[in-house]
């Protein structure tokens, strides 16, 4: 099959006729119809697949952070914060300002945040003002400040 002329035909297991010119055009189309992806319709999509960004356990940053994926907290954060999704683990500490999608605390957090889902855990130490449209809280945790359904 490698080794054929352009315009050669072959039969199929039918015995039916298959011009390998169109064969080719089809595979060619399909390719240009790939290239013709967008570099914003890529874009689109990477936010989905990125891999979650880390600030580890005994490191400390303070600053703003604006991100379109998840952001996990073990370490130190202190500023203001935008990002899709933010966890905060059992060992990070946030203080400052939250703009999020959800957010999860099992660690500390001072300040103020606006989510849609909002989740404490047993373990953590809650000390801000938190507008939420969806609330979980788990036995233990320490709150004070105020929680506002919006």
């Amino acid at each position: 099959m490698f080794n054929r002329k352009p315009n050669q035909t072959d039969s199929d297991d039918n015995g039916t006729s298959v011009d390998n010119e169109y064969m080719n055009d089809s595979v060619n189309q399909d390719q240009e119809d790939l290239e013709t992806v967008t570099e914003q319709q890529v874009r689109s999509v990477l936010p989905e697949m990125t891999k979650p960004s880390v600030i580890s356990e005994g490191f400390e940053f303070t600053g703003d952070v604006n991100f379109q994926g998840t952001l996990n907290v073990d370490g130190t954060l202190s500023g203001s914060i935008n990002v899709q999704n933010l966890m905060i683990g059992s060992s990070g500490k946030v203080n400052g300002s939250i703009k999020a999608n959800t957010i999860q605390v099992r660690g500390s957090f001072t300040g103020d945040a606006t989510c849609q889902d909002l989740t404490i855990g047993g373990q953590a130490n809650v000390n801000a003002k938190i507008n939420y449209s969806s609330l979980t809280i788990q036995r233990g945790a320490m709150i004070q400040g105020e929680l506002i359904k919006s």
